[in-house]
């Protein structure tokens, strides 16, 4: 393929009014690496006890962690795939904002996520990715991280720039991160659903390799152990020949992805918007 294709779509595309389609764009160029992301993000989660009590209470993620990692990466899609104008991305918003309301989150909570899949989605594709990111990247995947925040619930803005996006999470990690039993109990079952989205020869290799690259204020939330310097130097090396990867080619329509078996196994006869979340 040509490996500046999307590149060269991107530079022709305006920020302020197409950051959706540039972090489309963005997260299939960097395809290869960005599976550290939902690592990262779920870990983070985890961390802070005044969310994992929550996660903790409802028993979806300690009970069922495929159907809920399923479930958020397809609510999540629809809105990356779609945008927030009428259609399945403002239903698929409407669904993960109706999940919230059922649950007392605090309104810091909201900011701290929302900063933390773009912060960590452009830390990830700046360290093991193909090609130097594009500022327009940077600000598009701030700005519609920020608008879907607010989609699913926040009653906040996003900082309005990403080095302020940075000073509060890291700010909030300071403050909120904290070891509790139950953040390592859902830590353990999202680590042993994981592995199985992989193909059986790497799956004993994946959490040392991604667990290596996670914050070490969130390790430590998560009861889990710092990795040794050798442990991190391939993990590096590792994410980076991945990173080499891409970009790939995109799938024909149609096509399988790469959770389709996972999205089957959950939901055999197909599955619709009002089918996700913990709201039946």
């Amino acid at each position: 393929m040509d490996r500046d294709a999307r590149r060269r779509r991107i530079a022709a595309l305006d920020p302020a009014v197409d950051h959706r389609e540039i972090t489309r764009l963005f997260y299939l160029d960097f395809q290869s690496v960005m599976l550290l992301q939902a690592v990262t993000g779920n870990l983070m989660t985890f961390a802070v006890p005044r969310m994992s009590r929550i996660l903790d209470a409802t028993g979806q993620f300690t009970e069922h962690t495929a159907r809920r990692f399923i479930d958020t990466t397809l609510l999540v899609n629809e809105v990356l795939e779609h945008g927030l104008d009428p259609g399945p991305g403002r239903d698929a918003a409407r669904r993960v904002n109706g999940m919230h309301r059922h649950y007392d989150i605090h309104p810091d909570d909201f900011v701290a996520v929302g900063c933390d899949v773009p912060l960590m989605s452009l830390e990830i594709a700046d360290r093991f990715g193909w090609r130097p990111v594009l500022d327009a990247e940077r600000e598009s995947l701030r700005l519609h991280f920020s608008a879907v925040a607010r989609a699913f619930g926040s009653h906040h803005p996003m900082p309005p720039a990403l080095p302020q996006m940075r000073a509060r999470w890291d700010r909030y990690l300071d403050e909120q991160v904290a070891y509790e039993p139950q953040n390592e109990r859902l830590t353990r079952a999202f680590l042993n659903y994981l592995p199985t989205l992989l193909p059986r020869p790497v799956r004993p290799l994946i959490n040392p390799i991604l667990t290596a690259q996670v914050d070490p204020r969130i390790l430590r939330g998560c009861g889990l152990p710092l990795p040794s310097r050798a442990r991190r130097r391939l993990s590096t090396t590792v994410l980076r020949t991945l990173g080499r990867l891409d970009p790939r080619p995109d799938s024909p329509p149609g096509s399988a992805g790469p959770l389709d078996q996972h999205i089957k196994a959950i939901y055999p006869y197909g599955w619709s918007t009002p089918d996700l979340g913990t709201h039946h």
